[in-house]
């Protein structure tokens, strides 16, 4: 069984005796006192036995993300002090020192690596757990994951070491990697590490104890793919989905380039993660990795959000009921109008596929002609027409479904502002900034201009029930949504 352990940091011994009776008093399974923080090292170690817990004196060297830069006897003698007191040691893998730990005994000696550069590959990543586990009780490796790829080879690495049964703790540092703390027990770690509370934090990535006791041994973890990703509202609203209905879980982003789609869905696999959204620009590109795609998804041609099923991994899309609650909540019936939709991915499909059943006639545009031409074979009713004839056409609804006007994207009108006209319902599936160059000239105009906010939350509503059984309320995900806004 994973238990936590809690990372203390503080510059001196009533600080670090403090922190460490909250950490207790929290729940907390196990202790480090990362002396290296501390100005000065205590001569007297004896006030740290009133824990009855394990307890694990760590002196990190610069070299390996800690602040000790003293000489290699002084920590010889300090942590011999430790092992007679009672706490375990760390040291780091390859020290000068290491030669001489079966002195520290019957202290249990954990040898520790860090790379705060890198992810090695998985061979490598093997060959490094294989190197501390000589003379180790337990082996600690953490590695900075900084892309899914980085991910996928810590948990394939992590996975053919499990299988020499030996006691170990590895951690993927940084955001994406923070998949590896939740979920530790999964990969078969011994400790997961957390700070005492937020702000306090000893590695990148690391969550806090009272969100890693709420989350509890065995989680929920859902989350997004895509990239970019730091526009994404969707953690914040799922995050406070999960907490609103008492789902001890949590919603992950993981930055995923076109060429790690494999990458992530080993990493679902293998970690048993529930499931995830997906946007631009997967939505279309996941569906051939998948086991399964309902059958809405696979007319729609594609998906928003996948389900594990038990190991199988459904593709479905809820940005069709993201679209239809939007034109509902604004009172728009778009039967006989005439609408144009800008962009042909996978946010289009959806728009589309709502648009064309409700009895709409609808053009497209699309800056490379041939996806719209293409989309228009697939949806009956849909015409692809260029900028200049969608300017001498009136629309009674404009939707754009390109990332234009989005924060990271560049900020301008996908279509000329002649399309835009007095009366008209002008959607724009950006929401993050809420009012996009598009919105603003529509509402210059006299358009009713409304952005994708509420195509988001329905949507998200819809997958939170899919993954948990539950049904989320609209208004916290919608507190979410305002509260996370810049």
């Amino acid at each position: 069984m994973t238990r936590i352990c809690v990372a203390i940091s503080e510059v001196d011994v009533a600080s670090a005796l403090a922190a460490a009776r909250e950490a207790v008093s929290q729940g907390a399974e196990c202790l480090e006192f990362r002396f290296d923080a501390m100005t000065a090292l205590p001569e007297d170690l004896s006030p740290f036995q009133e824990f009855n817990l394990r307890c694990i004196a760590t002196l990190r060297e610069k070299d390996q993300g800690g602040g000790w830069s003293g000489d290699l006897e002084t920590k010889w003698d300090f942590l011999r002090s430790a092992a007679k007191a009672g706490f375990d040691i760390d040291l780091e893998c390859g020290h000068p020192l290491i030669g001489r730990v079966h002195q520290l005994r019957p202290a249990k000696i954990i040898i520790s690596y860090h790379d705060f550069k890198k992810t090695p590959n998985t061979a490598r990543v093997i060959e490094t757990l294989v190197e501390c586990t000589a003379r180790a009780d337990m082996t600690k490796a953490a590695f900075n994951v900084r892309t899914v790829k980085d991910l996928a080879q810590v948990v394939e690495g992590t996975m053919w070491f499990g299988l020499s049964r030996e006691r170990f703790t590895v951690i993927g540092m940084g955001e994406l990697g923070m998949v590896t703390r939740v979920l530790a027990h999964r990969l078969g770690s011994v400790l997961t590490y957390a700070s005492c509370r937020q702000g306090k934090e000893t590695a990148p990535g690391q969550l806090d104890l009272g969100t890693m006791k709420w989350l509890g041994k065995d989680p929920l973890v859902i989350g997004i793919i895509g990239y970019p990703l730091d526009h994404s509202l969707s953690p914040q609203m799922q995050n406070a989905a999960l907490r609103s209905t008492g789902t001890r879980g949590i919603y992950l982003s993981w930055v995923t380039l076109s060429d790690e789609l494999e990458d992530i869905l080993d990493v679902v696999d293998a970690l048993g993660i529930r499931g995830f959204n997906v946007t631009i620009p997967h939505k279309e590109g996941i569906m051939g990795y998948l086991d399964r795609v309902d059958p809405m998804a696979e007319r729609i041609g594609a998906v928003n959000t996948v389900v594990n099923e038990d190991g199988k991994l459904v593709g479905m899309n809820t940005d069709l009921n993201g679209v239809q609650m939007t034109f509902q909540r604004n009172e728009v019936d778009v039967k006989g109008k005439m609408a144009l939709v800008l962009g042909a991915g996978g946010a289009s499909r959806a728009v589309l596929a709502f648009l064309t059943s409700q009895g709409a006639e609808v053009d497209i545009n699309n800056r490379t002609m041939g996806r719209a031409e293409a989309l228009a074979k697939v949806f009956e009713g849909v015409t692809p027409v260029g900028r200049r004839v969608a300017e001498e056409k009136r629309y009674d609804i404009v939707v754009n479904c390109t990332p234009l006007g989005m924060k990271g994207f560049p900020q301008e009108i996908p279509i000329s502002p002649h399309c835009l006209q007095e009366r008209q319902f002008v959607m724009d599936t950006v929401y993050n900034p809420p009012t996009t160059p598009l919105l603003a000239e529509a509402a210059r105009k006299g358009a009713k201009a409304v952005n994708g906010k509420d195509m988001l939350i329905y949507q998200a509503l819809a997958s939170f029930e899919l993954w948990t059984g539950k049904a989320a309320e609209y208004d916290v995900m919608e507190r979410a949504f305002r509260e996370a806004q810049p």
